[in-house]
């Protein structure tokens, strides 16, 4: 009797186990969290700042300059001036108080043409002055040599994103990084068109009733 109900129940225990084991939901795994991007930093310096701060930079960037001798100006303008021999030509490295005072005491104005004695290469950014190159003569003076314009362009590639926007005073200009373009305004939203109202419709004219022919009198 027993092995007849346990051959009964078997296939339902079988059943029910399988079953079971479906239903089962798999264990879920736990995400793992992803990094978040890592902000770069503004290489980009504030005005007014100190020529030491410049000069490491550039011996950090590989630019190798021996210095020769520092100074400053009689009125305090510039604040200091370190004057090196970089790449067989001289470089002057000059800091001034501000940006302002930069203009107003070094006659430095890109708008105009370098006058005679200005060195070859002129360029400002901020409150700081690079003169790199002899001065020159003339507006006629032959271009320098290209070893001369790859050194410069060396000092503008470490200085622009410290120093730039940077501008220069050089009867052979240096091609100079392009200002960021600045953000462009969102357009304003424009305001829905408003809905015409409908056209009244004119009334159409009745049509005129039609004339009713008399009849014509027997003869």
């Amino acid at each position: 009797m027993r092995s007849r109900t346990w051959g009964r129940l078997a296939p339902v225990l079988a059943t029910a186990l399988l079953l079971g084991a479906c239903g089962s939901a798999a264990p879920s795994s736990t995400p793992v969290p992803t990094a978040a991007p890592t902000a770069t930093p503004d290489p980009h310096l504030t005005d007014p700042v100190s020529v030491d701060v410049v000069i490491r930079k550039l011996a950090g960037a590989g630019i190798r300059m021996q210095p020769n001798n520092a100074s400053a100006g009689r009125n305090g303008e510039p604040v200091k001036a370190i004057n090196f021999t970089y790449d067989g030509w001289p470089l002057v490295i000059s800091q001034f108080s501000s940006s302002a005072a930069l203009r107003a005491n070094a006659a430095f104005d890109p708008s105009k043409q370098p006058r005679h004695g200005d060195a070859t290469y002129k360029v400002a950014g901020l409150n700081i002055l690079i003169e790199y190159g002899p001065g020159i003569r003339s507006a006629q003076d032959p271009p320098p040599d290209p070893r001369f314009r790859s050194a410069a362009m060396r000092l503008v590639d470490v200085l622009d994103p410290l120093l730039g926007p940077l501008q220069q005073a050089s009867l052979n200009p240096l091609p100079l990084p392009s200002p960021s373009p600045s953000p462009t305004l969102a357009p304003s939203p424009t305001a829905s068109p408003k809905a015409s109202a409908a056209p009244t419709k004119k009334p159409s004219a009745k049509p005129s009733p039609k004339a009713t022919p008399k009849p014509t009198k027997k003869p």
